[in-house]
């Protein structure tokens, strides 16, 4: 058998050495490319034009302009948030951000409600443009701070959908009518309705078990969760609104750097506020369209008088808002401010 020489063997195992670096390195290179994965959890239906229109498609779009940095896998439905856990879901870590309905946790949100007030605003755009400009400028800033707000958006024109016809005041006395929130449930309390919160993917089974006879709920709802199947009677006013809020958490949005960041940046805030609002409005007209096919539907519009009765009635309800909510006052004038500026164009 051949010698081999001292210099040979320690050429050797240095030639070995380098080659366990490169692979090395090459193996931390590739672990260094993995894109970073963030959860975005979606509680509504697979098939609502929230998820369809905007949480998928917004995904998909941040994780191809992030360029391969970043990963957003959407998990819709119940399993990873539900309509009641979002806010602390994501405070917590355990989703990277959420589609938060405010109705359940409306008590930490008093400023932002503004928009849910009955007969301020006439539709999403309007109401959920309003405030995104309402956060940006500090006025709603201070009860933000849990986690980031990505995109505001309002179901504006809460109506109510009822199994007996509604077309008077005098018709919702007594009514037992499901709603999401304070203020909705204030605003059919002036109105002679009696308000059952519920959340909404529990409204068709109490609709069925007669627990309730109608829901106070925007129109994009009204056909995503099936309520037209048993309520057919709907009276179209904007009777308030329900606010839902893209929101991420804190410390995930700190992490991010170089196109990560850049691809979020991009498209939250105004944009995203922009596009969420326009599907929510874009959905209300379809869905409005839908119901009216259907044939065994009626949608009510309220005449001048009796609309202007309903407003009357409601304006202890927005007074009750405006005492009760620090710096009320304060707040409605700049939110009525902005929804002017924004119906004039500016």
């Amino acid at each position: 058998m051949p010698s081999v020489s001292r210099a040979s063997l320690i050429r050797g195992v240095l030639s070995l050495f380098a080659g366990a670096a490169a692979l090395s390195s090459i193996a931390v290179a590739a672990f260094a490319e993995e894109p970073m994965l963030l959860r975005y959890g979606d509680p509504g239906p697979v098939d609502a034009s929230i998820h369809t229109d905007l949480v998928a498609p917004w995904s998909e779009k941040v994780n191809k302009e992030s360029g391969g940095t970043l990963s957003i896998k959407v998990f819709a439905g119940y399993t990873l948030v539900n309509m009641l856990n979002t806010l602390d879901r994501v405070t917590n870590g355990v989703a990277d951000f959420a589609f938060c309905i405010l109705g359940p946790v409306s008590s930490q949100f008093p400023k932002t409600l503004v928009a849910t007030l009955p007969f301020e605003a006439e539709n999403a755009h309007e109401a959920g443009l309003a405030l995104q400009r309402l956060y940006d400028k500090g006025v709603i800033a201070d009860e933000w701070k849990k986690v980031k707000p990505i995109g505001f958006g309002v179901f504006a024109n809460l109506s109510y959908h009822t199994i007996p016809p509604v077309k008077t005041q005098a018709d919702l006395k007594g009514l037992k009518i499901s709603v999401q929130g304070r203020i909705s449930s204030e605003t059919l309390q002036a109105l002679g309705g009696t308000p059952i919160s519920l959340p909404i993917n529990e409204v068709y089974e109490s609709l069925q078990r007669g627990m309730v006879v109608g829901s106070g709920i925007g129109w994009p709802a009204a056909v995503s969760f099936k309520l037209t199947d048993l309520a057919h009677n709907h009276v179209q006013a904007s009777l308030g609104g329900e606010a839902a809020i893209m929101i991420m958490n804190n410390q995930t949005y700190a992490k991010l750097s170089g196109k990560a960041k850049q691809a979020i940046d991009a498209n939250i805030e105004t944009p995203y506020t922009n596009w969420f609002n326009k599907v929510i409005d874009d959905t209300e007209r379809d869905n409005i369209a839908i119901a009216q096919k259907m044939g065994n539907q009626t949608i009510y519009k309220l005449p001048p008088d009796e609309l202007a009765k309903w407003k009357k009635q409601v304006e202890p309800v927005i007074a009750a808002w405006e005492k009760r909510t620090p710096d009320g006052a304060h707040v409605l004038a700049a939110f009525r401010k902005e929804i002017a500026a924004i119906r004039s164009g500016s």
